[in-house]
């Protein structure tokens, strides 16, 4: 009698943690689901005359805690602008708003010719008639002005930058030139170099193929993103059939840093995603950037 109450009592230890964690869990989880989100959509002004910036911010009903842990700012890339990307207003596909939940004070806005910010007289002209529109060092004025309006209105004097793609690029660019402002900086699918790549690379729409070293100018000065358009151009980034085999193959080659991670995908079944242990890296010194496209080498220390 004496054992089997032992037992009972070993085996009453072991379930009573895990069915506090799962009620702690659950508790936490409908607690996410129930907090209200207020969002203010505004314009500001830009560094060039005449410019006008959208920007949008959204946080937790009633928060007062501004702080340079808590402020994120996210950057668009190439082809759409902030809203879609971040705040999708469709089911949970709203970045924003999973940030939110979770305490963060989530900024994100347009730069000059997309979206909701000021369109030049370009935008109304046929694409060929025209170069392209919002140079990088123009994006990057941009991200200058949202970043100065963030620390203003929220008295804080540092914001974490979120980049997507060419958003990731812009974002690596402002960390480089005002590291005093950058709290983190995350580049979430940035631009790599890599000569297979089918949006990018030698042969692309973007070379000059008279002078290879150049950008095509003649592609216009904006782009028509077609379903079509936009498939081909995400089927691009891995070049090969079976985009599945070449996430094996990387974790394999590197399966002593690596980890296997269970992601959903649109069908029934399951795949697997490798993840890879990344550094984090502060920057230490600057060099300013030569012209408006070329960088000097950023002198850079690992934290872990």
């Amino acid at each position: 009698m004496g054992e089997r109450l032992a037992r009972l009592a070993t085996k009453m230890s072991t379930i009573m943690p895990a069915a506090c964690f799962a009620m702690a869990l659950a508790a936490q989880t409908a607690g996410a689901q129930e907090i209200k989100i207020t969002k203010t959509d505004a314009q500001i002004d830009a560094l060039d005359p005449g410019i006008r910036l959208f920007v949008r911010e959204k946080m937790q009903e009633g928060n007062t805690q501004f702080t340079n842990e808590n402020v994120v700012l996210f950057l668009h890339g190439a082809t759409a602008p902030s809203a879609c990307d971040f705040d999708l207003g469709h089911k949970d596909y709203s970045w924003a708003d999973w940030m939110v939940k979770r305490g963060y004070v989530v900024w994100m806005g347009d730069y000059r010719n997309y979206g909701y910010s000021t369109r030049e007289k370009a935008m109304d002209e046929p694409a060929a008639k025209n170069q392209p529109v919002t140079r990088s060092y123009q994006a990057l004025r941009d991200i200058e002005a949202m970043v100065n309006h963030i620390k203003r209105t929220r008295n804080v004097q540092k914001v974490t930058l979120i980049g997507w793609s060419w958003g990731a690029m812009m974002g690596g660019y402002y960390a480089s030139l005002h590291p005093e402002n950058v709290q983190k900086l995350v580049l979430y699918a940035p631009l790599y170099n890599f000569n297979d790549h089918t949006n990018l690379g030698p042969g692309s729409a973007l070379q000059n193929k008279r002078k290879p070293t150049e950008f095509n100018f003649a592609l216009g000065a904006y782009r028509v993103a077609s379903e079509a358009a936009n498939t081909g151009r995400w089927n691009g980034e891995i070049p090969v059939e079976n985009k599945l085999s070449i996430a094996i193959q990387r974790c394999q080659r590197h399966s002593g840093t690596s980890v296997w991670l269970p992601i959903r995908p649109a069908t029934p079944g399951r795949l697997q995603a490798c993840a890879r242990r990344t550094a984090r890296w502060r920057i230490r010194s600057i060099r300013r950037p030569v012209g408006h496209y070329g960088m000097r080498p950023i002198s850079m220390r690992r934290l872990w």
